[in-house]
């Protein structure tokens, strides 16, 4: 025991330096080979999802660089932090203030409420501060609705019982709703949706124009398998499906929102499926990380992960996404988007 001390006395700096030179190798690896072939399961598909975590090991070097005689193991970190921005680079976004001329605004809300937590009137005070003209839910306890006569005269347009809306969802809306559905296969079959997932209406904005709001929840990819931790193939078909319904109404120059809690992180193969031919309002005019699950008590500080989505239709223009990660009650950030119609 005592040669080891004596020499980890003298050598414990080389040796940091090439643990951490090899741990960088690694990482650089991992995820270069899901670049060159992205994976969307696996280690490689997780080691992209998890990408931006793989450099937290090294603030373990912060108290050795104030030591004498370590430059060369503050290179090694600066490679290392050289190394995090090219793998996951800032986004620089921010509201637009460039408005169509003659259009509308529209504030639209997307949580995942997470129903059976305590509620304690989040619903109704976040509603009372953003002050939506759309509100959709998903894992809501719509109940409470039905009694809630403030709401209901605040959204006078409303799809919340069993036969309109999938399990725990529920559209709120200050627009009259012109028609609306649920997406499931044609015989209701559960070869792809294990229970419905997706809702859609098309609302009268008024002067002859319309949205479409597409309020989706596919199922998660982790531990939705028996025996299997992370398994998206289930939710990635889901995605498709969701997918086909969307391009028609997309070709055709609908004005169209997609939101909600879409289980996929956008380091995700899965994310490119999802946002095909539209814009991700976190992209376009968000501010921050976007990221929107996580721990409740500390998703103010920080967040884990961006499952939570806005994403707009070409003639639908983003002006403005917040996200509003307050404890209240759910592990989910609260979206709140502003849009130029």
């Amino acid at each position: 025991m005592n040669w080891f001390l004596r020499i980890w006395g003298k050598q414990r700096f080389k040796a940091l330096i090439i643990i951490t030179l090899f741990y960088l190798l690694v990482i650089d690896v991992l995820l270069l080979s899901n670049t060159i072939s992205p994976q969307r399961e696996g280690i490689l598909a997780l080691a992209n999802i998890f990408a931006p975590y793989l450099f937290v090991p090294l603030l373990l070097l912060l108290p050795f660089l104030l030591w004498r005689f370590t430059a060369i193991l503050r290179v090694v970190f600066v490679f290392g932090l050289v190394l995090f921005s090219l793998w996951c680079p800032p986004r620089f976004s921010g509201p637009s203030t460039d408005q169509t001329a003659g259009a509308q605004q529209v504030r639209a809300l997307t949580w995942n409420f997470r129903g059976r937590n305590r509620r304690d009137g989040y619903l109704r005070g976040i509603i009372n501060l953003k002050d939506p003209n759309i509100v959709a839910l998903q894992e809501a306890d719509a109940n409470g609705l039905d009694l809630a006569t403030d709401i209901q005269q605040k959204y006078p347009y409303h799809l919340y019982q069993q036969d309109e809306v999938p399990p725990g969802e529920a559209l709120l809306s200050q627009y009259p709703i012109l028609e609306h559905g649920i997406l499931q296969a044609p015989d209701d079959s559960r070869a792809v949706w294990d229970i419905p997932r997706v809702m859609w209406a098309r609302l009268d904005l008024g002067n002859g124009k319309t949205l479409i709001v597409v309020n989706a929840h596919p199922i998660s990819a982790v531990q939705t398998v028996y025996n299997c931790l992370y398994c998206p193939q289930r939710r990635d078909n889901q995605i498709k499906e969701l997918q086909q319904f969307l391009q028609p109404l997309l070709k055709h120059n609908e004005r169209l929102l997609l939101l909600g809690d879409m289980n996929t992180s956008e380091r995700e193969q899965a994310y490119q499926d999802l946002s095909m031919g539209m814009q991700d309002t976190q992209t376009t005019v968000g501010t921050g990380t976007g990221y929107s699950w996580g721990m409740r008590v500390l998703n103010q500080v920080w967040a884990v992960f961006r499952i939570d989505y806005i994403f707009a239709s070409p003639t639908v223009k983003p002006l403005k996404l917040d996200t509003d990660c307050t404890a209240r009650g759910s592990q989910h950030c609260i979206l709140i988007g502003t849009f130029s119609v």
